[in-house]
């Protein structure tokens, strides 16, 4: 009983303390200028943030290791616009890193050249960046296979393109569809834009 009446008669000065400190704290509070009061947000130092291909996510003391998010911008990318070339979005991710090329590339020219495997002259054969189609005619290179078009494509960009230091749009152009280069930069420009939705 005495230490109820103990533990009761402490409880009434603690309170009456707190409650001063805080309406302390909330008269300071309201004296700051309103821009003072905004909170922000501050990353630690000490946290670093990785991308990995694998497909699982975990956190481990300061680090994140999360799934590779270009493969799901490829993925929603092709998928909005019903490319049967969506289920590949991890190889042309896979195959842009071993190549080193920009990610979107290969999806962004797909899209201009055939709506993303949609429109090729010939279905069975995948060419879905027209390779060797050339004005009028309806044939180009044949691949065995979406995973053979994409790894071959790839490839092609890496060696006809990026190894002699024609890495930009304007500069691919020039090579990859010489037309539009008096037609507006009209590759370039498409190119350009289907990589900028690629977000």
């Amino acid at each position: 009983m005495t230490q109820k009446l103990l533990l009761i008669a402490a409880w009434f000065p603690v309170t009456l303390i707190l409650v001063c400190i805080n309406l302390s704290l909330l008269i300071e509070y309201g004296k700051m200028a309103p821009d003072a009061r905004r909170l922000h947000a501050v990353a630690p130092s000490d946290t670093t943030f990785q991308l990995a291909a694998g497909g699982t996510s975990q956190v481990l003391s300061a680090h994140i290791v999360a799934a590779d998010a270009r493969v799901y911008l490829v993925t929603a990318f092709l998928q909005k616009h019903k490319s049967p070339m969506a289920p590949y979005a991890n190889l042309i991710v896979s195959e842009a890193d071993r190549f080193g090329l920009d990610f979107r590339l290969v999806p962004a020219i797909a899209m201009c050249e055939s709506n993303a495997g949609k429109h090729m002259p010939k279905k069975n054969e995948f060419n879905f960046a027209g390779i060797a189609v050339y004005t009028g005619q309806n044939n180009g290179k044949a691949f065995d296979s979406w995973e053979h078009a994409i790894g071959w494509i790839s490839e092609y960009i890496k060696t006809q393109y990026y190894d002699v230091e024609l890495d930009e749009l304007r500069e691919m152009e020039t090579k990859w569809a010489p037309p539009a280069v008096e037609n507006g930069h009209s590759w370039s420009n498409c190119v350009e834009s289907f990589q900028n939705d690629i977000i």
